[in-house]
């Protein structure tokens, strides 16, 4: 009974229920997307920032130690992030992953889009909420116009956004 006491205060600390193994170390539940667009090739870039634990702790709910998987880790991302441009869809590729201290760094890519034709970008973002109720996903879109920085946060509560250039 003491036990069970223990595992259910654990739950409601960390704000979600463990799948068997210990949820992840610490209480800032944050990712970070940058989506960039580089003029040169007329792609957008694409890098997610994300604390190596929070996203084990999804992929691999039994077992929390060794390596994530570059396969394992870009097949999640494109299940949660969803782009579209002028209302159409816009595939990402997978360029890399790296891993340094704490931090998973997932890079893709997307088809050209011709400069100055991009009117509004949709973005579609629920990494690790079904994970982490209180997960908040920072949004940084960089285009070459007038007001080349727009930022946006979406959480469990509100998973997609709409930039106008």
């Amino acid at each position: 009974m003491v036990f069970l006491r223990f595992i259910l205060l654990l739950c409601l600390d960390w704000g979600t229920l463990p799948q068997a193994a210990t949820p992840a170390w610490h209480d800032l539940k944050m990712s970070v997307c940058e989506i960039a667009f580089v003029p040169e090739s007329q792609i957008f870039e694409v890098k997610f920032y994300l604390f190596e634990d929070d996203l084990k702790a999804t992929l691999y709910p039994l077992m929390h130690s060794g390596q994530v998987a570059a396969s394992d880790a870009s097949a999640y991302i494109l299940k949660h992030f969803a782009l579209k441009a002028n209302n159409q869809p816009l595939p990402l590729t997978y360029a890399s992953m790296r891993e340094k201290n704490d931090q998973v760094l997932v890079q893709f890519s997307s088809p050209k889009i011709p400069a100055g034709k991009l009117r509004t970008l949709f973005v579609q973002n629920d990494l690790l909420t079904e994970q982490f109720r209180r997960q908040v996903n920072m949004v940084y879109v960089y285009y070459p116009t007038q007001d080349s920085r727009k930022t946006e946060m979406l959480d469990a509560t509100k998973t997609r956004t709409e930039f106008s250039f």
